[in-house]
Formats: C-alpha cells, sequence, structure tokens
C-alpha cells in the first residue's frame, strides 16, 4: 500500500514542494555513478518515504538500504552514501565505518549528505577522527515535508527541549528558515501573529531574512497565504497532556502513528503471519479515514455500523432485484471502499479493547477534574497511588505536568514529596528527568497563585453537555475541553491580540502582531489588477489561507479542531498547520526523560 499521501485536494500547491524535494534527491543520487549503498538516519526514513518511493531510489542506482547503525557495513557496492541529520554521535558512528574499511584495505567512495544542513561542529568530529579528507560532504535542503493535504512537519521533534531545557534555539532558524522556503514558493505573507517566546523569536527572524534576501512576488501575483500565526507549544502545555478523544487522536495515543502510517500485528487486521507486524497508512488517501479520523471516538462505531447496513441493503438490492447497468456499476464502485471499512472496522475494535478500561477511563475523569482546576487533594492523591502502583512512567509525568501547570505549581511540601516518591518507584537515574521537567517549568514549586481559573473562564474552556455527534464548538474533540491553543487561533483570526488582551498576557511569553511588505513586480501587479477580486479578499471565487505554525509539536486532536473551524459555515478561511512534529503527550515527555524504562 502506498504511504505518500495524495496532496490533490490541498489548498495550495504542496505537490510542487513534494516535487522540488524529489528533484534534489535525485540531483544527490545521480551526482554519485553507479551503484550505490544508501545508509540512512533511522528518524529520517519516515520522511523520506512521505516525500519519494523505494522504487525512485532504486531507479537511480541504490541497490542497498539500511539504518546507520554501529556494525560496519556489508556491501559489494563501491559508492557509501550517508543521508543523517546533523548530529554529532552520527558522525562518530560514519567515522569507525570507514576507520574500519581502511583496516581491511576496502576501496570504497562515502558521501555524508546533511539533511538539511551541515554543521561546523560535525564536520570538525570527522576531522578529529581522520576521515574528512576521505569523504564528500553535502547537503540535502529537507525543510518541509507535507505529512498531509493540510499538514507540513518541519521534522524537528527535539525542538521544545533544546528551546526550553538546553537553551538551544537553532531549531528556531530551521524553522523560519522552512516559513521563508514557503513565501519563496506561495508569496511573503502579509499578516504575521505570535504568541510565546520561541513564537515571537521567529517572526524577528522572518523578519530579518526577508530584509536580507527579499522575495518578490513575481509569479505568484498576490500572496496565495494571507496570514501566518505562530505558536509556542509552551504557551498551552495543558492541550497535548490530556488522552486526546479524536478517532485520529486515540490511534496515536495507543499505537503512535509515525508519518503517516501505524505499525501493528497482522491479527490486528484479521491476517494470519505469525506474529508479524504490518504498516497500515493512514493519511487523506483513505477516503473512509479522511471522513472518520476527525469525530469524536464516541461516533465512530456508530458511522461504520450505518455504512456496513448501508452496504447489506444494496447488496441485497442487486441478489433479489433486476438491476440495471449503470445501477450495477455503482454497486461495483461502493464495493471498492471495502478494504477500507475492514481496516476500519478492524482498527476501531482494537482501539475500543483500550478505550473500555477502567484504567483509562479513570484517567479521563482526573485529567477532566484537573482540567476543571478543582478537587486539589483528589488530584494529588490519584497521582500518589499511581507512582506507589508503578504505572507507566510517561503515564503519571503526564497527570504531574498537568497537576502542576492547573494549580501554578506545587506547594513545596508536595512538590518534595511526590518527587521523591517517583524516585524511589521508578528508580534514582530518573533525577535528570526531573530536573529537565523543572527547566522547562512544566513541574515546578508554587511561587504564586495559579492564573488557570482566570484563562479558562476567559477562554471559555471547559464546554458543559457537548454532543460529540454533532458537535457546535471545538471542544467535541477533548469531550468538554476546548484546546487553549485553538481558542487563542479563533481570537487571532477574528480580531488579532488585542481582542483578549488581557488573558493574553496571561499566558507564557511574549506577544506580537505585525504586516510584512509585500513586494509584487510590475508585471505581477497589472495581472493582479486584470483579475477578478473580491472585496473581502477572496481571489477566484477561493478563501482566504491562513497557516497556523506549532513550534515545539502539535497534537492530531488540536489538527481536528483546526479542521472542525475551518469547516463552520460563515468561515472565510482555510487552514493548514505547519509544525516542528506532530506529537502527543507522551512523545512530547519522552524527548525529556533520561533513561525511558
Amino acid at each position: 500500500m502506498a504511504q505518500i499521501p495524495n496532496l490533490d485536494n490541498a489548498p495550495i500547491n504542496l505537490s510542487s514542494l513534494r516535487e522540488k524535494s524529489q528533484k534534489e534527491l535525485v540531483h544527490i543520487l545521480t551526482t554519485i555513478r553507479g551503484r550505490k549503498m544508501l545508509v540512512l538516519d533511522p528518524k529520517l526514513s519516515g520522511p523520506l518515504a512521505l516525500i519519494a518511493q523505494t522504487s525512485l531510489l532504486k531507479e537511480h542506482g541504490v541497490e542497498n538500504l539500511r539504518h546507520l547503525a554501529a556494525d560496519p557495513i556489508q556491501t559489494d557496492c563501491k559508492s557509501i552514501l550517508y543521508l543523517v541529520r546533523p548530529q554529532v554521535n552520527f558522525m562518530k558512528l560514519i567515522s569507525s565505518h570507514i576507520q574500519h574499511d581502511t583496516k581491511q584495505n576496502l576501496q570504497r567512495e562515502y558521501s555524508v549528505i546533511f539533511v538539511p544542513r551541515r554543521t561546523v561542529v560535525c564536520e570538525k568530529v570527522l576531522e578529529e577522527e581522520k576521515v574528512h579528507e576521505m569523504v564528500t560532504i553535502g547537503e540535502y535542503p529537507l525543510y518541509i515535508v507535507p505529512v498531509d493535504e493540510d499538514v507540513l512537519s518541519f521534522e524537528l521533534e527535539l525542538a521544545y527541549k533544546e528551546c526550553q531545557v538546553d537553551g538551544d534555539t537553532s531549531s528556531l532558524w530551521h524553522v523560519s528558515k522552512a516559513i521563508h522556503k514557503l513565501q519563496s514558493t506561495f508569496g511573503v505573507i502579509p499578516n504575521v501573529r505570535a504568541k510565546g517566546k520561541a513564537a515571537t523569536n521567529v517572526a524577528d527572524i522572518l523578519s530579518r531574512m526577508q530584509q536580507e534576501q527579499p522575495i518578490v512576488s513575481a509569479n505568484t501575483g498576490m500572496p496565495e497565504i494571507d496570514t501566518l500565526i505562530l505558536l509556542d507549544r509552551h504557551v498551552d502545555m495543558v492541550t497535548p497532556m490530556c488522552s486526546q478523544l479524536t478517532y485520529e487522536g486515540l490511534l496515536d495515543e495507543f499505537f503512535h502513528i509515525n508519518n503517516g502510517a501505524v505499525e501493528l500485528d497482522a491479527s490486528v487486521m484479521g491476517v494470519q503471519q505469525g506474529g508479524k507486524k504490518i504498516k497500515i497508512p493512514l493519511n487523506s488517501s483513505d477516503k473512509l479515514y479522511r471522513e472518520i479520523r476527525d469525530l469524536n471516538f464516541g461516533v465512530v462505531g456508530q458511522v461504520l455500523r450505518q455504512k456496513a447496513t448501508t452496504m447489506k441493503q444494496d447488496y441485497t438490492e442487486v441478489t433479489t432485484t433486476n438491476q440495471t447497468v449503470s445501477e450495477l456499476k455503482d454497486f461495483v464502485k461502493k464495493l471498492n471502499s471495502l478494504p477500507e471499512m475492514t481496516r476500519h472496522t478492524n482498527l476501531a475494535q482494537h482501539l475500543s479493547n483500550f478505550t473500555t478500561k477502567p484504567t483509562f477511563l479513570g484517567r479521563l475523569s482526573i485529567e477532566q477534574t484537573l482540567v476543571e482546576g478543582q478537587s486539589y487533594d483528589i488530584c494529588f492523591e490519584y497521582i500518589e497511588e499511581m507512582i506507589h502502583k508503578q504505572e507507566p512512567f510517561l503515564s503519571v509525568l503526564r497527570l504531574l505536568v498537568l497537576f502542576s501547570i492547573t494549580n501554578g505549581g506545587l506547594p513545596k511540601k508536595h512538590f518534595d514529596y511526590l518527587r521523591r516518591e517517583l524516585l524511589h518507584s521508578y528508580g534514582f537515574e530518573h533525577m535528570a528527568t526531573l530536573i529537565n521537567l523543572e527547566k522547562a517549568g512544566l513541574v515546578k514549586k508554587q511561587e504564586s497563585k495559579s492564573n488557570w481559573l482566570a484563562i479558562k473562564r476567559g477562554l471559555n474552556l471547559v464546554m458543559e453537555d457537548v454532543d460529540d455527534a454533532n458537535p457546535s464548538d471545538i471542544a467535541y474533540v477533548f469531550s468538554g475541553y476546548a484546546p487553549l491553543s485553538i481558542r487563542l487561533v479563533q481570537h487571532a483570526l477574528r480580531g488579532g491580540w488585542r481582542s483578549i488582551e488581557e488573558i493574553v498576557r496571561l499566558l507564557p511569553g511574549p506577544h506580537s502582531e505585525h504586516k510584512q511588505d509585500v513586494i509584487i513586480e510590475r508585471t505581477a501587479l497589472e495581472a493582479q489588477q486584470n483579475s477578478h477580486v473580491i472585496d473581502n479578499g477572496v481571489t477566484d471565487g477561493r478563501r482566504l489561507l491562513v497557516l497556523v505554525v506549532f513550534i515545539g509539536g502539535v497534537t492530531f486532536a488540536e489538527i481536528s479542531a483546526l479542521r472542525f473551524l475551518s469547516a463552520q459555515e460563515g468561515m472565510t478561511y482555510d487552514l493548514i498547520v505547519g509544525t516542528t512534529k506532530i506529537i502527543n503527550g507522551s512523545t512530547m515527555l519522552e524527548t525529556l526523560v533520561d533513561n525511558v524504562p
């Protein structure tokens, strides 16, 4: 099954971005003559699969493909091509391979291609290991990976940790570079709104890039993207810590969607392959998935049942009545969706094995209590009990972070007590993890009264009596809690930050709002004057496009909430999401955890 998503229905021409990345990859492969072995950074194989099929690699001389690991390269290819992110540990592995080959008198040509760009530190390591002269160095500027027709990933999974814990802001330059590349294709984005330290930094870097390398909208005419909203993940760490309740969100929570696919035992899909795992692609190319992925999981079973009933009725009609050729043709067309029906019925059934467990339901209840900012003692005792029962470490941390944020930190007595209990239960090697969480401000001592209740009320984050089947608000994605980040997007779209100035000030980090100068060449301007432009800025019947960028990661539930907003009657915008990585609370905290058991 093809894993590359279909981008034909994207609100802007994302296919052109993918094609450009393919061409750049092909250029790298063709500059290395003959048969070659491709050695991949393990974290790049997923993004690469969203850009190019294996057949494309083979067409351009790639005979073997393997992940970068410590063991020496076994191949009869003379050319070895390393495609890696610029990390010091990878340079040491590559150096050990070359040193091993030299001792064995193997004559090979080595190329190291950095994604997305080379760094001085990495080249220094190659020099120190005395292999720099034996290596041809290049770059593959893969800053943007289209994950789906409305989602772009910058593949910077450590961005949050680097900014909040390590004080390393290089990922912000990468995000800015990615957006700058988008602007060079689709025109300068006139309106920029940012909230949070990382977000305002990116807005500043973008302004500098535009001054130093001005983008002139010659061929594109007026910009295709009207507004850029930059959100620092640190502004809203409550949302990722909550359990997502959309179909796609829950699939990620329990099975982890990685680059548009989940890997499960074949038996889950009704295939007996002796414990083998199979990859199931999950993107818009699957029409049924596109229809149900953003629904609250509570109604997915009902939708699948209705579809199955309709198919059964159609089958009965075909077998008991005389059908015309066109009616038969329609029935056969419906049969084409049978594999999708089978796939999602199996997935939903497997998922319900987890969502009906008392532990999961109990967790949802305590999350709701935490988000409402109520019953401190009940929440404290629940987390204490989880620690004593040695429940999964990341599950405990997620609730602890939620507890700390909604209470503005923990009283010193409880802060010290829970940290001590965590170390006793899970091992003192997690001391570094607790230090990381404190550095990031996720689990900290209470210094002042919490402002969470004021934020919750001001943004109307908790909704009563949400109808998950026929939702009227984004709160359906968490069955009652409206993601803070998406409430901010709603207000930013309506009237900018000024409409909620007081609330925005209560949230971490500065906020900014500015316009970028759009430089249009005369020929493009004349073309624009000749086109039909409607007063509200909608050109050729198209709605304005807004790019919402999350620096530090975004959850599937938030993406679903944005899609819901975009589909509302009277909405004049299409929304497209950019993110450093698609995350959930566990995968995000994993980056802060040392020695995950």
